[in-house]
Order: structure tokens, then C-alpha cells, then sequence
């Protein structure tokens, strides 16, 4: 049998996935072999601006920015799909977790229904599977004010990623002073 690797999403109905252009600019489909990290990404919603996914110690890791936010995200159904992971690969400029295919598009090879992905997550917390902190709590290396994102966004937005400042300044409208700041500083 060949590696199975999960892409976790809020729809039930995708027959194929297609690739598409994501933080790293490249036409991919993600993936992880890590079934926890696939539930991770069955929550709509603003990616790092809301939680604080990563790998610690080889334990999945997530962090609630703000609150309520894992209520909003993931307090709702969602599907895990399984896929032929021969096509994917891990590569340097990727999160550890993560692997991407190159392939245009691919046929899922079996789907998972979730009921209630937070249940599952918590589930998932007891088995040692994943480390949940829930706001205000966070590890030490993370600000309470959430500031890590800024020099983020400046990135993204140097990698090409148009609007990363301004989507992170509609939800965290409180770093426009230091953004401008920076951008003053930058030019």
C-alpha cells in the first residue's frame, strides 16, 4: 500500500482537489502525514492571524490568539480526505508538518466525516497527540499582544503576497502605528 497522507477541509464535496497558490507562491496541493494537523486546517478562518500552529518537539502545537477563536473555527463539522501520497514531498521552504504535490489535481482516495472537530481536537489532546492553548494561555515565546505577526506580514508582503499588511491590520487594527512606523523605517 502507498503512504497515505490528509488534507483536512470544512467541505464535503470535493471529488478533486486541485492545486492552487498559497503563502510560498507555488501551484501545489498541501497536505500533511500527520492526521492532527489535517483536522487543523478543516477550520475556515484567517490561518496565523487566529491561531498559532507548530510543531513542538515533534507534538503538534496550537495556540488561540484571541477568544473564542477555536469556538469559531472549529466547534462545526468537517472532513478529512486521504490521498495518495506518492506525489508529495516535504521540502525546506515548507513547515515541517506539511507536504505539497506538484500535481495539478487529484482524486481523494477515501473521505472521513468529522461531527465536531473541536471534540476531536480535544480527543486528540488527551491521546498527547497535540498541546492546546486556549487564550490568554501561550508559551513563552509567544507575545500576549501577538506582535510576532508583524515582521510575518512584512515578509509576506516582500514575497510577493499583496494585501498581507492590510488583512493584518483589519484584524489586529491596534500594530497600524508600528506598521507605518516600520514602513517609514524600510523605505
Amino acid at each position: 500500500m502507498n503512504k497515505i497522507v490528509y488534507h483536512g477541509s470544512p467541505n464535503d464535496n470535493i471529488k478533486v482537489l486541485t492545486s492552487n497558490k498559497s503563502t510560498h507562491q507555488k501551484d501545489c496541493i498541501y497536505a500533511s502525514d500527520n492526521k492532527v494537523v489535517a483536522l487543523l486546517f478543516m477550520g475556515k478562518g484567517n490561518g496565523d492571524l487566529d491561531t498559532r500552529i507548530s510543531n513542538a518537539n515533534g507534538t503538534v502545537e496550537l495556540v488561540e490568539r484571541r477568544k473564542d477563536v477555536l469556538e469559531n473555527l472549529y466547534n462545526k463539522e468537517g472532513y478529512l480526505y486521504e490521498l495518495d501520497g506518492t506525489t508529495f514531498n516535504h521540502y525546506d521552504y515548507l513547515w515541517s508538518l506539511e507536504v505539497i504535490s506538484f500535481e495539478k489535481q487529484l482524486i481523494p482516495l477515501n473521505k472521513i466525516y468529522y461531527k465536531n472537530i473541536l471534540e476531536s481536537l480535544f480527543e486528540e489532546e488527551k491521546k498527547g497527540n497535540i498541546i492546546i492553548y486556549r487564550y490568554p494561555n501561550r508559551p513563552q515565546d509567544m507575545p500576549l499582544d501577538n506582535s510576532d505577526l508583524i515582521e510575518k506580514y512584512f515578509n509576506f508582503e516582500k514575497q510577493g503576497i499583496n494585501g498581507a499588511i492590510q488583512k493584518l491590520l483589519s484584524i489586529y487594527p491596534e500594530f497600524r502605528d508600528i506598521v507605518e512606523e516600520q514602513n517609514c523605517m524600510k523605505k
